[in-house]
C-alpha cells in the first residue's frame, strides 16, 4: 500500500476552521474564498477516508475520526511552522495574550514565564491569570493564544496536550477534621473545576459540607488550609510545607482525575509562541512525572 502524504495547507486549512468554527472566518484569515476552503476540507476527507466535520446549518463538530486527527494535524504544523521560521528570524512577532490557571500550578506557570521572557526581552507577553473556566472561554471569545486550564475533557478545539493528575485531601499538620458534623471546604469560586471535584464526591458519600473559606486566588486558598481554617483538594504542584494529604480514615471520598489541557489558537502563534509552548509543556511534563 502506497504512503499517503497529508498537504500541510490542507491541515492547515482543517485546524483553522475548526479554531474560527467557520467556512467563511477561515477563508478571510488564509487568503481564500470560501468555496475554496470547502474544496481543501473534501480533498482531506478523499486522502484520509473518512469525514471529519459535521455541518448542521451553521455549526461545525468534529467526527470521532476528526477529533484524532486534529491533534496531529496541530503536531504537524507546529513542527513545519517552527522550521520555516529558523529562516525568518527577522519578523517581528505581536504581543502573546497567554492565560495562566489560578486553581492550578499558577507560581510554577508564572516562573516558566519569567524565564521565557528573561531570556529573550524581545518576547512580548500580556499574561492573565484567571480560574480556567475563564481562560479556555478566552480562548474561545479570542481574547487569548495560549492558556493553561482545567477542563472537564473531550474539547478539541484548541487542545494540544492534555494530562491527567489525582487531586488529593489536604489538611494543616497535626489537624484533624474526622469528627465535625460538617466538613469546613476552602475552595475557589463557583466555577473551579477544583471545588466541583469536593463538591460532587462529597455529595454522592452523602457526607455534609459548608463553605469556610473561598478566595480566587492560591495564595490564600493555601494559607486558609495551613491556618486550619478547613480542608481542601490540592494537587502536586499546588502543596506547600505544613500541609499533610489527609489520611484514609477521615473517611473522605475519593476524587475524580483532573484533566490538564495546553491549548492555543494555532492561527495566532509565530516563533516565540511555539517556543512559550514547547516551555510549557515541558514545565508540566517536569511538574507531573
Amino acid at each position: 500500500m502506497a504512503q499517503i502524504n497529508l498537504p500541510t495547507e490542507l491541515l492547515r486549512t482543517f485546524v483553522t476552521v475548526i479554531e474560527v468554527e467557520s467556512y467563511t472566518h477561515a477563508a478571510a484569515l488564509l487568503g481564500r474564498t470560501q468555496p475554496a476552503i470547502s474544496l481543501q476540507m473534501k480533498r482531506l476527507e478523499v486522502l484520509v477516508g473518512q469525514p471529519l466535520i459535521l455541518r448542521t446549518g451553521r455549526d461545525l463538530a468534529l467526527t470521532e475520526r476528526g477529533e484524532s486527527l486534529v491533534g496531529h494535524a496541530r503536531q504537524i504544523l507546529r513542527l513545519n511552522d517552527i522550521a520555516v521560521s529558523e529562516f525568518d528570524r527577522a519578523t517581528e512577532g505581536s504581543t502573546l495574550r497567554i492565560g495562566l490557571p489560578v486553581d492550578y500550578g499558577v507560581r510554577m506557570l508564572q516562573s516558566c514565564m519569567t524565564r521565557i521572557v528573561q531570556q529573550d526581552p524581545n518576547v512580548k507577553t500580556e499574561i492573565r491569570c484567571d480560574l480556567s473556566r475563564n481562560l479556555i472561554e478566552g480562548l474561545r471569545n479570542d481574547e487569548l493564544d495560549i492558556a493553561v486550564g482545567l477542563y472537564q475533557g473531550g474539547d478539541q478545539q484548541f487542545l494540544y496536550r492534555n494530562w491527567l493528575e489525582k487531586p488529593i485531601w489536604v489538611g494543616a499538620s497535626e489537624l484533624d477534621f474526622g469528627d465535625v458534623d460538617e466538613l469546613p471546604l476552602i475552595v475557589h469560586p463557583y466555577g473551579c473545576v477544583y471545588r466541583d471535584r469536593m463538591t460532587e464526591a462529597l455529595k454522592q458519600a452523602k457526607r455534609r459540607w459548608r463553605i469556610a473559606f473561598s478566595s480566587p486566588g492560591i495564595g490564600s486558598v493555601q494559607q486558609a488550609i495551613l491556618d486550619g481554617i478547613g480542608v481542601s483538594c490540592l494537587t502536586g504542584p499546588t502543596m506547600l510545607k505544613g500541609l499533610q494529604r489527609l489520611p484514609p480514615a477521615m473517611g473522605l471520598p475519593e476524587l475524580e482525575p483532573l484533566h490538564i489541557g495546553l491549548f492555543y489558537r494555532q492561527t495566532r502563534l509565530d516563533q516565540a509562541g511555539h517556543r512559550i509552548v514547547n516551555e510549557i509543556e515541558m514545565t508540566l511534563k517536569e511538574a507531573l512525572a
